[in-house]
C-alpha cells in the first residue's frame, strides 16, 4: 500500500468513528422516552440527525473526493466499481433521507410527528449500518486491511 493510498484509509477510518458516533448519538437519543414530552424529545433528536449529516458530509466528501478512497479502490481493483457505484448511490439516498427527516414540519399531533420521525430515523440508521458493512467488505476485497480493526 503507498503512502497516499494509507493517508486515504487512516481518514476514510477517522469518518467512519464519526459517523459512528453520531449514529450511536442517535440511538440514544431515539431510546429515551418520548411520551409526555414530544416536542423536546422531537428536538434532541433533530439535533442528533443535524450531528449525523455533518459526519456524513464529511465520509461522503473523503471517499468521493478526486483522488479519494473511490478512486483509489477502482485503481488497484477495479473488478470493485460496481460495488462503488452501489455505495455512490447509498451516499445519495442517505442523504436525501437525512435531509428530509432535518426538513420536516412539525405537524398538529407532536405524538405522531415523534412517532413517524422516530420510524424514519431508525429505518436511516439501519441503512447507515448496512453501508458501513458493505464499505468495509470493499476495502478488505481491495485491499486486505480491516477498516474497523486497523489490520
Amino acid at each position: 500500500m503507498t503512502d497516499p493510498e494509507q493517508y486515504t484509509l487512516d481518514e476514510v477510518r477517522r469518518r467512519r468513528e464519526g459517523v459512528r458516533a453520531a449514529v450511536d448519538e442517535l440511538e440514544r437519543a431515539l431510546a429515551a422516552p418520548a411520551a409526555g414530552r414530544p416536542k423536546e424529545w422531537s428536538a434532541r433528536v433533530q439535533g442528533q440527525i443535524a450531528a449525523l449529516r455533518r459526519a456524513w458530509a464529511h465520509h461522503v466528501n473523503v471517499t468521493e473526493a478526486e483522488g479519494g478512497l473511490f478512486e483509489q479502490v477502482v485503481v488497484q481493483a477495479p473488478r470493485l466499481d460496481p460495488q462503488i457505484q452501489k455505495l455512490r448511490k447509498d451516499h445519495l439516498s442517505v442523504d436525501e433521507a437525512l435531509t428530509e427527516m432535518a426538513g420536516r414540519p412539525a405537524g398538529d399531533d407532536p405524538d405522531a410527528d415523534a412517532a413517524e420521525l422516530g420510524e424514519l430515523a431508525l429505518a436511516v440508521m439501519g441503512r447507515i449500518v448496512r453501508h458501513r458493512n458493505q464499505g468495509a467488505g470493499l476495502l478488505y476485497e481491495a485491499y486486505c486491511v480491516d477498516i474497523d480493526a486497523a489490520d
